[in-house]
């Protein structure tokens, strides 16, 4: 306890500091990069897994009070997952050949170079006789998707939203909607609907800003208390290494980050210039994972976090469904087939 206790401070004085300093995603980044930055001080952190869906029902009631369902028409929407589908298409052999021209062998390319399902690779990983090189390159992933969106904030290449909304939900009501979200989400997770309590989130919040008539936001501080906890649960899973190992496998984590996003961004522009949308708007859309932080800042940003949403979640179905075949690929059994 004393440890989560001292993670959550530790997130929460980084948070603070950032919101101080007037950082976009403050909240989310300096809490990130406080935990990442005691981890490699040899400071004892961590959190438990089951405040994940916690976290996860909080953003889905955010952007479901907010629910806008004017997603492009039905030619536009394919030409954005055509988009989509070609963009996974050229990450992921990328990813593999250069984790592979790295000495990686072909089982760690396999989950290490997935642009997305943070949690699905890291169990799949578990497989493995040494997984924390796949562990620490998606984390390290997530880490370098924040902290360049912020830099892109803070040069203003990307304008903040105004306030969206004016009617703010009371305490209750706001913590009332989380816990059905989260009750809902544990049912969407039994059904195996990916991303269940976000989708459970956004559902629950929908239909209650449907019934007042209005966007609405939820009681102050629940977001950047969401925000805190995400950013710490993240910086938590960096395990300190000797010296050089830890400075390999940063570099093999940013460079696979930096190839997915460079590609993601590449068709980002073109799917964005033949639908006349934002750039950044079909980014965030794309970017390789980080499901939570992109919808946070598809928030701040004010640029469609339904939009958002919707594709990352066809994503994590995605990788998801071709997790087994890409482990059969790398000769590697998947899941439950190993007596096969």
């Amino acid at each position: 306890m004393s440890t989560w206790l001292r993670t959550v401070l530790l997130g929460a004085a980084g948070g603070g500091l950032a919101h101080w300093a007037g950082f976009p995603s403050d909240w989310l980044l300096g809490a990130m990069l406080a935990v990442a930055g005691a981890v490699l001080l040899g400071v004892n952190v961590a959190l438990p897994r089951w405040l994940l869906p916690l976290i996860q029902a909080c953003l889905g009631v955010a952007v479901g009070l907010r629910l806008d369902l004017h997603l492009p028409g039905p030619s536009s929407l394919l030409i954005s997952v055509a988009g989509l589908l070609l963009c996974l298409a050229t990450q992921i052999p990328l990813g593999q050949y250069l984790l592979c021209r790295l000495g990686w062998s072909r089982q760690e390319a396999a989950m290490g170079s997935s642009p997305g399902a943070l949690s699905v690779m890291a169990a799949l990983a578990t497989q493995l006789d040494n997984p924390i090189r796949v562990i620490l390159s998606q984390t390290v992933r997530v880490i370098a998707l924040v902290g360049s969106v912020s830099v892109a904030m803070v040069l203003e290449w990307v304008p903040l939203a105004p306030e969206p909304a004016k009617l703010t939900l009371s305490a209750p009501a706001s913590l009332a909607l989380v816990v059905l979200a989260w009750g809902g989400g544990h049912l969407l997770e039994w059904l195996r609907v990916p991303a269940s309590h976000i989708l459970s989130g956004v559902l629950v919040a929908g239909i209650c800003a449907a019934w007042l008539g209005e966007s609405i936001l939820p009681v102050d501080g629940l977001i950047p208390a969401s925000m805190v906890l995400l950013g710490a649960l993240v910086g938590s899973r960096l395990r300190p290494l000797p010296a050089r190992e830890m400075a390999a496998l940063l570099a093999a984590g940013l460079l696979v980050s930096l190839s997915s996003s460079l590609v993601s961004l590449l068709w980002a522009w073109l799917v964005a210039w033949w639908l006349e949308l934002p750039v950044f708007q079909v980014w965030l859309a794309y970017a390789p994972g980080a499901v939570e932080a992109m919808i946070y800042l598809a928030l701040v940003t004010g640029l469609e976090p339904s939009w958002v949403i919707f594709h990352h979640v066809l994503r994590i179905i995605l990788l998801g469904g071709i997790a087994g075949w890409l482990m059969r690929r790398a000769g590697m059994a998947a899941p439950g087939t190993e007596s096969r």
